[in-house]
């Protein structure tokens, strides 16, 4: 089968690549910058590709990547909760109407469509793939919100689209930091606030192979959860300390205190940028993330992921030796 993908010089996108090719497929990139590519692939990956000039928003450019395509995976848009100014609505909700809609009027299937656990009632006690839709407070959430209400649209009249409700993406290889790479670093190199609440893990490299899994045409819409292993943020805390080798400097935070520390770092930004993964989007998804049920994806796909402290000491060995942590920091894992 020959797929395009969109969003391949992103975190996702870059390992559901490698994994389509490694699965036999013929993989498009539809790409803006094919030098992003270059440095998002690795050299072996990059060399079997095909390369599509193009932007998710100007539909001439989707049309003509979509040629000769069977199937899609539509993995670009602005990703996370860490930036205080998430200028997303555009790539998420026009860029999913471009990617989706073409691929629905070409007759490509299936059209996987990556989506968010951000998306989903918040208040259900736990996720499943059949949890209705929330009311997200932040830009990227609502943002998500509008394209996965598209996507239900088209679902709803029968096209072969498939989403995945994803969690906290983790994992070695991260082309642009995402926000959960992002609080790795934070609790890492700074501090680590510990509130109620927690976060879903999910391996990227496993997450790929749950992307391919449902790369099957024939199967029409279908929804899946890929929210991830749960941790309260006290046992991720713990883990990580215990992976690296060294307890992490730690403050416990109320669920008010963090989401009104999150606004104040958000009015901060707006006069000065600097890096730390807290927002008040990110501070509300920390404190009420609920745990998701996963199994029915897993079995269902035959998808076996691996255990947390894995993926957490290969995440902070990439980061490592990116520089972006210091090896004396992480003792356990120093080369």
């Amino acid at each position: 089968m020959r797929v395009l993908v969109t969003g391949a010089t992103g975190f996702v996108g870059s390992h559901a690549a490698v994994a389509l090719l490694e699965a036999g497929h013929e993989v498009r990139c539809l790409v803006r910058d094919p030098v992003r590519l270059d440095a998002a692939l690795p050299a072996g990956a990059r060399s079997q590709v095909d390369v599509a000039v193009g932007d998710v928003l100007v539909a001439e450019s989707v049309e003509r990547a979509l040629e000769g395509c069977d199937g899609v995976l539509h993995a670009a848009g602005a990703v996370g909760v860490s930036k205080a100014r998430a200028g997303s609505r555009d790539v998420n909700v026009e860029g999913t109407r471009n990617v989706v809609g073409l691929a629905v009027d070409a007759g490509c299937d299936p059209i996987v469509y990556t989506s968010t656990v951000v998306v989903l009632d918040e208040t259900a006690p736990v996720l499943t793939a059949d949890t209705p839709l929330g009311s997200p407070p932040g830009p990227y959430g609502r943002s998500k919100l509008v394209a996965e209400q598209y996507v239900q649209a088209q679902q709803a009249s029968g096209a072969p689209v498939t989403s995945f409700y994803v969690g906290g993406v983790f994992g070695p290889d991260c082309p642009d930091i995402a926000s959960g790479m992002q609080g790795i670093i934070g609790a890492i190199n700074q501090l680590m606030p510990v509130t109620n609440g927690g976060v879903g893990t999910i391996d990227a490299r496993d997450l790929a192979q749950l992307l391919v899994a449902a790369m099957e045409p024939g199967r029409g819409p279908r929804h899946y959860i890929a929210g991830g292993q749960f941790l309260s943020w006290a046992e991720w805390t713990d883990l990580l300390g215990d992976v690296i080798g060294r307890p992490l400097r730690r403050v416990p935070m109320p669920s008010a205190l963090i989401r009104s520390t999150g606004r104040a770092l958000d009015l901060l930004k707006v006069v000065r940028e600097f890096d730390y993964p807290l927002t008040h989007e990110a501070a509300v998804q920390m404190t009420s993330a609920p745990r998701s049920d996963d199994r029915a994806t897993l079995d269902e796909l035959g998808v076996s992921v691996r255990p947390v402290a894995e993926t957490l000491a290969d995440s902070v060995r990439w980061l490592i030796d990116q520089g972006l942590v210091d090896a004396s920091k992480a003792p356990r894992l120093a080369p």
